[in-house]
């Protein structure tokens, strides 16, 4: 079993970035409330910004902020032409309308394909990407399974991983047989925020198996059948991070992988 370490490549991926002129270059952040994984989450992108030489400013609102003030600042980033790139950190408060705050980012400063018109690839996506082929782990014929069908993760990546070859299934919560789709794939890839959903017994001997949400592998369970698997933390998490940045930097051109 080899651990994919998303630390180490996030890492490299920073250090690389840093040889790009940065100094014109600033990330805004839109939190809205206190959701203690939204401002851990928001807080590590402030110190790789920091860490690179990115200008970094956190917008944050408190829950109880009005669709209509949301939309205000959102309206003030798109006509600042100080700033380059954005992002609305999710969730957002339930009584808000999403899409209609997402899909009021400017198209030129969506840097994590929040809004649809945009065709950037989230950030979550690229990092994905970028681990499994810093493995070399091949996708052509690939009986490959994703359990996240939002339009942020799983179908995006669908999309990409079909492109490189992979026979691709999507999974979501109203899946039957969940078990009988994932001991078929050969890479499972799991973004579901469910605790321990993966076990052993959803995975077949020497699958690679990818946890995009911090935890809905049993990593001690599944590890022992891998061929490849992603810590509980420390691998797709600084990836995003890492990724994020990548977006900003490239000026939002769709990544080469």
């Amino acid at each position: 079993m080899i651990l994919l370490d998303g630390q180490s490549l996030s890492q490299k991926i920073l250090n690389d970035l840093k040889k790009s002129d940065l100094k014109k270059l600033s990330l805004h952040v839109v939190l809205v409330g206190d959701n203690p994984s939204s401002v851990k989450y928001v807080s590590l992108k402030e110190n790789k910004c920091r860490e690179i030489g990115i200008n970094y400013q956190l917008h944050h609102l408190p829950d109880t902020a009005s669709e209509t003030e949301i939309l205000s600042l959102i309206n003030t980033l798109n006509q600042d032409p100080k700033v380059t790139g954005y992002f609305v950190q999710l969730p957002l408060p339930k009584n808000l309308d999403k899409t209609k705050i997402l899909n009021s980012i400017n198209l030129q400063k969506d840097i994590d394909g929040l809004n649809p018109s945009s065709g950037v690839i989230p950030a979550v996506v690229v990092g994905i990407v970028k681990l499994l082929e810093n493995y070399q782990i091949g996708f052509i014929g690939k009986n490959i399974v994703i359990i996240n069908d939002t339009d942020l993760i799983g179908q995006p990546l669908k999309k990409i991983l079909e492109s490189k070859g992979g026979i691709v299934t999507i999974c979501n919560d109203q899946t039957s047989n969940l078990q009988l789709v994932t001991q078929d794939a050969d890479i499972l890839i799991s973004a579901t925020g469910v605790n321990n959903l993966i076990t052993a017994d959803f995975v077949k001997d020497g699958a690679v198996v990818v946890d995009v949400a911090n935890g809905d592998v049993d990593f001690t369970e599944v590890s022992p059948k891998c061929s490849y698997i992603t810590p509980t933390f420390g691998g797709i998490g600084p990836m995003t991070v890492a990724c994020l940045l990548y977006n900003l930097v490239n000026s939002h051109a769709s990544p080469t992988f």
